[in-house]
C-alpha cells in the first residue's frame, strides 16, 4: 500500500505527543487506517493506558520521510506522566484540526505565524529551561503569543511566577507581540469547574488555577479540546480577529466603540457589543461592568454555537446580562478566509520533500476471528 497524508500525519502526531487515545485520532485517520498502521508495525497500543504509541519502526520510517526533522525524546511509562502526555495530546490534536503547525522542534520556529511548540520536546535534553512549569504548549496566533495550560478538576497548583518567567524567557526574542494565556480542557464545563472551585489556603508560591485566573493580569482564554475549540483557534489565528469578525457579523449595523472602553468591540442597536468567540470571559465581565456604569441595562455579544450553548446562554443570557447571538458560518468565513470546520487531512498519497511516494507492504485490516 502507499501511505497517505492521513497516515503520515497520524504518525507525526504520535511522534510529537508520544501517547494519544484512539478516539482522539478519529478525525485524522479512520479505524481501518489506524488498524493498518498497527498491522504494519508502525504503531502499537500501550496495554495499561489504552493509548497509541509510535513504534521504533514507525519512528525510523518517519525520520526518513521527514529528512531527520523529528523530536528525539525518551519515553517514560510512569502513570502520571502518561496522563499528562494524553492531556497534552488532546490539546495538540485540537490545534492540528484548527490548522496550527505544531510540528516544530524549537521555540525559535514560533516566528512562523499560526504555530505551536510543545515544551515536552526539550524538557529531557540538556539544561531544562522549563523547570517544573506546567505549561503544555506555546502558540503563536495572530498578533499574540499564548502560554497554553491544560486545566481540569483536581489538576493541582502552579508556581505562577515560574510560569511567567519561563513564558517570558522563551518568547523574549519576539518583539511587538501581545502575550496571553489559554486554559484548555475537555470542555468549558470542566475548565470552569476548576476555576470556580472555592479557593484552598494557598501559600505564597503555589496557586490553584482558580487563583491564577483571579489574579493574573494577562488575558486568559478558555478552550475546549473539541471541534468548537478548533474553530475558536482558527478565529484567534487571524490578526485583528475581533474587529474583522465583528464587522463581518454586524455588517451595516456596525458602529465603532468609544475609544475609552477597550472591552467593547462595537455599538450595536444602541447597546455595547462584545465579540466573545475567543472566550475571554473576564473581558466580557469587564464589558458588562463598563456598560452598567454607563447606564446600559445589558450588552449584546456573539460567539460560536457551542460556546453559547455551553457557557454564554446560562451565564449571561438567562441572567439578563446580555443578548447572545450565534455567529453565522458566512460571517466567520468572511473574517478568516476559510469555512469554520475542523481540518481533516486528505486521503491523497503522501509526497516527500523530493516528490516521492512511500510504499508499504500491502496489508489487510485486521478482523476479529
Amino acid at each position: 500500500m502507499i501511505l497517505s497524508q492521513r497516515d503520515v500525519d497520524a504518525l507525526r502526531l504520535l511522534c510529537w505527543c508520544q501517547f494519544i487515545r484512539p478516539k482522539d485520532l478519529r478525525g485524522v485517520v479512520t479505524e481501518a487506517e489506524r488498524k493498518n498502521l498497527v498491522g504494519l508495525g508502525l504503531v502499537r497500543i500501550h496495554e495499561k493506558s489504552g493509548a497509541l504509541l509510535l513504534t521504533s519502526k514507525g519512528a525510523l520510517l518517519l525520520e526518513r520521510l521527514l529528512d531527520g526533522a523529528i523530536p528525539q525524546m525518551s519515553r517514560a511509562y510512569h502513570t502520571p506522566l502518561i496522563e499528562r502526555r494524553i492531556r497534552v495530546s488532546r490539546l495538540a490534536v485540537t490545534a492540528y484540526h484548527s490548522g496550527v503547525n505544531l510540528f516544530t522542534l524549537t521555540p525559535e520556529e514560533l516566528e512562523s505565524p499560526v504555530s505551536m511548540f510543545l515544551p515536552t520536546i526539550t524538557r529531557s535534553k540538556g539544561s531544562n529551561p522549563w523547570g517544573s512549569t506546567r505549561v503544555a504548549a506555546i502558540a503563536h496566533l495572530g498578533n499574540s503569543f499564548y502560554a497554553m495550560h491544560y486545566v481540569c478538576p483536581g489538576i493541582g497548583k502552579v508556581a505562577l511566577m515560574d510560569e511567567l518567567a519561563a513564558f517570558s524567557n522563551q518568547t523574549a526574542r519576539f518583539r511587538n507581540v501581545e502575550r496571553a494565556f489559554i486554559f484548555a480542557g475537555d470542555s468549558y464545563r470542566h475548565i470552569l469547574t476548576e476555576l470556580e472551585r472555592p479557593p484552598d489556603k494557598e501559600d505564597a508560591k503555589l496557586l490553584g488555577y482558580g487563583g491564577v485566573y483571579r489574579c493574573l493580569q494577562l488575558p486568559i482564554h478558555l478552550l475546549p479540546c473539541d471541534g468548537t475549540g478548533a474553530v475558536q483557534l482558527q478565529i484567534m489565528a487571524v490578526p485583528g480577529y475581533r474587529t474583522k469578525l465583528t464587522k463581518a457579523a454586524l455588517k451595516s449595523q456596525y458602529h465603532p466603540p468609544p475609544p475609552d472602553v477597550p472591552e467593547w468591540d462595537a455599538v450595536f442597536q444602541g447597546a455595547p457589543f462584545v465579540l466573545a468567540a475567543d472566550m475571554d470571559l473576564r473581558r466580557v465581565d469587564n464589558a458588562i461592568r463598563a456598560a452598567k456604569a454607563e447606564g446600559y441595562g445589558q450588552i449584546a455579544m456573539a460567539a460560536l454555537s457551542g460556546q453559547a450553548e455551553q457557557v454564554l446562554f446560562p451565564r449571561y443570557r438567562d441572567t439578563g446580562l446580555a443578548r447572545v447571538f450565534v455567529l453565522t458560518s458566512d460571517a466567520i468565513e468572511a473574517a478568516t478566509g476559510r469555512k469554520p470546520a475542523p481540518y481533516s487531512p486528505p486521503r491523497t498519497q503522501f509526497m516527500t520533500s523530493k516528490g516521492d511516494v512511500v510504499d508499504a507492504p500491502p496489508i489487510q485490516t485486521h478482523r476479529k476471528t
